[in-house]
């Protein structure tokens, strides 16, 4: 897999591809699994189809590149050479993170990552792990994956997301390990609404797949019995791959025996997607396994997007959103989190005004990048 992803042409949409001029003195390299080694530009916001690659890479990348050279440099090359020296020397070198299921389907070339590692004690290199894979290897029942987490923890200095995984993870950073939140990356804070019409429009947006697939299921089914005795009409968009398309129709029938007019559609993911349905939602559902290391270490990012977008969340007590309760409506039933929205209305507005005003101060790009050249050792 990994192969044909680092033989693709143009895995990133925007930008031009590596300017080798020459060897420059300092520079920083995300380790990725893009198809060609490419500079990112200052001021260029770059586009990749995973959250992840945005928020932990592509945006971050653009906001370093103002203080010295950053690229985007595929596996294979870096295993070639990890000094990279062509360019220069590393300032840091950032082994970014991989989807789970690239990781699962991929040991033998990150098991040779792991082995570069350990022959090469001295480079400046740091993991982002964006989830507990060890964790998610007990789900998944895929050995592998704590077995690249153990591996990334013993030769690098480890980034987190949120302190929940940072608390779970210190024990075994035997490098070092650093709390850098993600960024939002919406351009601008929409207007802040909470007031339904006669159709209570409901919304979910994310990945999903076999570790979410039956809460999502069991948190709509739950709001629909809940508000059946008072409200008429309810339309949730489910906005994520193919995978909800096949939970859209084979939960409508039972959804139309709990509530004769709850309607559920899948809308295929896609920033404008995305965008456009949190601009047509009321509230917005944040449903998260809470009795597994994997589920309580998610990070803030959707409930920051939300808030931006004007919209109120009603989520699951995970740590992160946790954090964030005055703006937000947080507890173990999501059904009453949503009734609990319809009957305040005029507070749950106030809480995403302030919400908006939180997550600026706290996730901007801008301020998030200051995190990293801390925790990379950045000179300005």
């Amino acid at each position: 897999m990994l192969d044909r992803l680092f033989s693709r042409r143009g895995a990133w949409a925007q930008g031009g591809g590596a300017r080798r001029t020459g060897a420059e003195s300092r520079f920083l390299a995300f380790v990725t699994a893009s198809g060609e080694m490419q500079r990112v530009d200052a001021g260029v916001r770059l586009y990749a189809p995973l959250a992840s690659d945005r928020l932990r890479m592509l945006i971050p990348a653009e906001q370093l590149a103002r203080l010295l050279p950053v690229y985007l440099v595929p596996l294979p090359l870096f295993l070639g050479d990890p000094q990279i020296g062509t360019l220069g020397t590393p300032a840091a070198i950032v082994l970014a993170k991989l989807s789970v299921g690239l990781v699962a389907a991929n040991p033998g070339p990150l098991r040779a990552l792991i082995d570069v590692l350990d022959c090469a004690p001295e480079l400046p290199v740091f993991a982002d792990l964006s989830d507990n894979y060890a964790s998610l290897a007990t789900v998944l029942g895929n050995a592998f994956l704590a077995e690249y987490q153990e591996g990334l923890a013993s030769h690098c200095r480890l980034i987190v997301p949120c302190a929940e995984l940072e608390r779970q993870l210190a024990p075994y950073a035997k490098r070092g390990i650093h709390l850098i939140e993600d960024p939002y990356e919406s351009a601008t804070a929409q207007p802040v609404r909470m007031r339904p019409g006669e159709t209570l429009r409901l919304c979910w947006f994310g990945n999903l797949g076999k570790p979410n697939f039956r809460l999502l299921e069991a948190t709509i089914l739950g709001v629909a019995a809940h508000l059946a005795p008072r409200v008429r009409s309810i339309d949730l968009a489910l906005v994520c791959g193919p995978t909800g398309e096949t939970l859209a129709a084979g939960l409508q029938a039972r959804l139309t025996g709990l509530h004769a007019g709850f309607g559920l559609r899948h809308v295929p993911w896609s920033l404008d997607a995305m965008a456009a349905a949190l601009a047509a939602a009321d509230i917005v559902l944040l449903p998260q396994e809470t009795g597994t290391d994997w589920g309580r270490a998610k990070s803030h990012n959707r409930a920051v997007e939300i808030l931006r977008a004007g919209r109120f969340a009603v989520a699951s007590p995970i740590p992160a959103y946790l954090e964030m309760a005055e703006f937000l409506w947080v507890g173990e039933d999501l059904a009453a989190g949503v009734g609990w929205a319809l009957d305040h209305p005029g507070e749950a507005e106030a809480r995403i005004v302030a919400g908006q005003q939180y997550v600026e101060r706290r996730f901007a790009p801008d301020a998030v990048a200051q995190r990293w050249i801390a925790a990379l050792g950045i000179q300005a």
